[in-house]
């Protein structure tokens, strides 16, 4: 079985912001589009700043699972998304220590970890160009 999430994803057009909130996993068989085509249907997504959310994720999120997320973005954006910015909200220790495996894998992005929705959402908006471990 291929390895899909349920998730919302909230487009900040303003602030150049995706929002991904991932909740669970789901099924091949369950109906809808899975997360890299929703993003798909937005103009130039690489060309945002992304905060993923994990916090209500209720499937194990292990770092083979972290590592295929991963590797899908990467593969969507094609390097496009160089210089944008990644808030990872992870809100306990073992989920933070398999987010920490993120950070090497995409070079050419800003990417922090935070315990809250609000510091990751407060750290792209602020621009920092930094690589922080919560």
């Amino acid at each position: 079985m291929q390895k899909r999430s349920r998730y919302s994803v909230t487009v900040d057009r303003a602030n150049m912001i995706l929002i991904i909130r991932l909740h669970s996993l789901r099924g091949d068989q369950d109906p809808g589009p899975d997360l890299i085509d929703r993003l798909a249907t937005v103009e130039t997504p690489w060309l945002f700043n992304a905060l993923f959310d994990f916090r209500r994720h209720e499937a194990d999120l292990s770092r083979d699972y972290l590592s295929f997320l991963t590797e899908k973005w990467t593969a969507f954006t094609r390097g496009r998304d160089s210089g944008r910015t990644m808030a990872l909200v992870g809100g306990n220790p073992d989920l933070t220590f398999n987010l920490k495996a993120m950070l090497d894998v995409m070079p050419n992005r800003s990417i922090a970890i935070f315990d809250t929705f609000d510091e990751g959402l407060e750290w792209i908006k602020a621009g920092e160009d930094i690589r922080k471990v919560a």
